[in-house]
């Protein structure tokens, strides 16, 4: 009697364990949702951008219908906003939040920070994916980098290696796992290109590529207006994937 029981047991443990390793690598497709929305304060010198990701969209009727939307006057940014979150089920919401900041007038020194973040959108329940791959790259036409630090998202781990900074100063290359943020110091002004490379996985614990090769770009305009004040435009370019940007 006792070895069907035990017979029944295995196959019992064996289907639970199936069950939920279908559930953890089933990767729902999801697709960047555009536009990027993005929202500024500080009189302009602090930025975030946020990028939404659903599943269960209707790829051509959207992107018609965002179109449409783009180019008509009659519908403000969060009519177009509302569309892209009403188009699908949210899952995967994530925030790139930018800072500029001059402690003296009189000397073009600025400190620069950044931060990448995963939000719950609206209507999203579950964090079901995740970023991966994170790669940061920044280029200036100008300004100095120096002092480049980061911030791990997790204290008790460590961050990567020390990231590459060309011999002119002017570029900079870095892994970002782990990072929560990144903070810097830019001399001179000038054009400063921000460019993230990074992957969509799902956040279980077996993870799966869903999106591989996406792309943001930022561009941090730094100037001083006629009355010597520091002046900061981002501009954030309309590529979402290294497929957009080369293809």
């Amino acid at each position: 009697m006792r070895k069907p029981v035990f017979i029944l047991l295995i196959v019992a443990v064996i289907a639970v364990v199936g069950f939920y390793t279908f559930l953890e690598l089933r990767v729902s497709e999801i697709v960047f949702v555009p536009p990027d929305r993005v929202e500024t304060w500080a009189f302009g010198k602090e930025m975030a951008l946020r990028r939404l990701y659903n599943s269960g969209v209707d790829v051509d009727a959207f992107f018609e219908k965002i179109g449409e939307m783009l180019i008509s006057a009659e519908f403000t940014e969060d009519e177009i906003y509302a569309a892209a979150l009403a188009s699908g089920t949210p899952e995967f919401y994530t925030a790139f939040y930018f800072s500029t900041y001059n402690p003296d007038i009189d000397e073009d020194i600025f400190d620069f920070s950044a931060m990448v973040r995963q939000e719950f959108a609206p209507g999203q329940a579950n964090f079901n994916f995740r970023m991966a791959n994170l790669r940061l790259e920044i280029i200036t036409d100008g300004p100095e980098i120096s002092e480049f630090e980061m911030r791990a998202e997790n204290p008790s781990e460590d961050t990567p290696g020390t990231p590459v900074i060309s011999e002119s100063k002017r570029q900079l290359a870095v892994e970002l796992t782990n990072v929560l943020g990144y903070s810097l110091r830019l001399t001179g002004t000038g054009n400063v290109r921000i460019q993230y490379t990074y992957s969509v996985v799902t956040s279980g614990l077996f993870t799966s590529d869903a999106l591989e090769d996406q792309l943001l770009v930022v561009h941090a305009n730094i100037t001083r207006d006629a009355n010597g004040e520091f002046q900061v435009e981002y501009i954030n370019d309309p590529w979402s994937s290294l497929d957009d940007l080369f293809g």
